[in-house]
């Protein structure tokens, strides 16, 4: 059985991911976590209790900000 992959652009760059990937799988298979990330998907910042409930779709686009605390 093959399985069906999507593709996806996250800070410009390309990714072929299996159909089905949420966003939080997607951030930790990068060595990031939703908690300290900030995710614009298509256009509109999520939340994080959205970012922890998203699937990937063919063609979302992402904007992936790394948190960082400082003055």
């Amino acid at each position: 059985m093959v399985k069906e992959t999507i593709e996806i652009t996250a800070n410009g760059a390309p990714y072929q991911l299996e159909a089905g990937t949420t966003l939080p799988a997607f951030l930790e298979q990068r060595s990031q976590a939703v908690r300290r990330v900030v995710v614009e998907r298509n256009g509109e910042a999520l939340t994080p209790a959205e970012a922890e409930q998203t699937v990937l779709a063919a063609g979302d686009r992402l904007e992936i900000v790394r948190i960082v605390a400082g003055g």
